[in-house]
């Protein structure tokens, strides 16, 4: 039996999910730790008691993206051709596994406690929701074009982080690689809210609890479904989109008692 430390721990409770990144020095995305996130996320939605994830780290750092070690040994070992190579099937790992969060049913909310560069943002930026910890030491940026002259796009995050800040803002970013504060990220809508460090994860499992509570897997599925897949068509679609969710997440979800509580208190002549 292995003793090493578990690189993803979880923890339930009240229709959420904790996951905490714990693969030291920094968190990084490793082919293992990819494939046990991808796995942990198809336990999650078989849960049908689970609606919402909050991932956050173990460490005083988030995710600092790229596994170095991993990558120092297949150059040393293979050479930079078989480096390249892996890299890349490495990464199509990566990519499902953003393109997974984004498509879940569940909630999925980034507690963003330390440093998140590179990976780590494209990570957080797959999430539906980011939370930081309003600490001017933290730093959030995408270093790719700094340290190998190419855009971050492993885990799609040319396409997540273009979605939260713009195209514009997005490609001055990237192109400048140079990281920025949780109040910049804030400000530029890479972060959805600030809280104080040492409150952040509670704040942030209090919101998970609460959706759970009261929209449940239903609900969360269906505003995800409406907004997120209605950003990217055209308006009358995006409309009809809307309608057929709605008329689903109706019929399927908590309407008729919640109907039957707001007539019992608000219907009444």
């Amino acid at each position: 039996m292995s003793n090493s430390p578990q690189k993803l721990i979880i923890e339930t409770e009240s229709g959420t999910q904790t996951w905490r990144l714990n693969f030291a020095p920094v968190n990084a995305l490793s082919p293992d730790l990819l494939c046990e996130m991808k796995q942990a996320l198809q336990n999650a939605e078989a849960d049908p008691g689970i609606s919402a994830i909050v991932l956050t780290s173990q460490l005083r750092i988030f995710s600092a993206g790229g596994d170095a070690g991993w990558m120092g040994s297949v150059l040393n070992e293979r050479g930079p051709e078989a480096l390249v190579n892996e890299f890349n099937q490495a990464m199509d790992v990566f990519r499902d596994v953003c393109l997974s969060l984004r498509r879940s049913p569940l909630l999925i909310v980034a507690a963003l406690n330390g440093h998140t560069l590179a990976g780590g943002l494209e990570l957080a930026a797959a999430c539906d929701l980011r939370f930081a910890a309003d600490d001017e030491r933290l730093q959030i940026g995408v270093p790719e074009m700094n340290l190998f002259g190419v855009l971050p796009s492993g885990g799609g995050g040319t396409q997540f982080i273009a979605r939260l800040m713009g195209p514009s803002r997005a490609l001055q970013f990237i192109l400048e690689a140079n990281p920025v504060s949780a109040q910049q990220a804030f400000e530029n809508g890479l972060v959805d809210r600030l809280c104080p460090p040492e409150t952040l994860l509670e704040d942030t499992r209090k919101f998970a609890r609460d959706v759970a509570r009261k929209a449940g897997r239903i609900g969360v599925s269906a505003a995800k479904r409406s907004i997120f897949g209605g950003s990217e068509l055209p308006l009358e679609n995006a409309m009809c989109l809307d309608h057929a969710v709605h008329w689903d997440a109706m019929r399927r979800g908590n309407f008729r008692s919640g109907a039957a509580d707001f007539v019992k208190r608000y219907g009444q002549s």
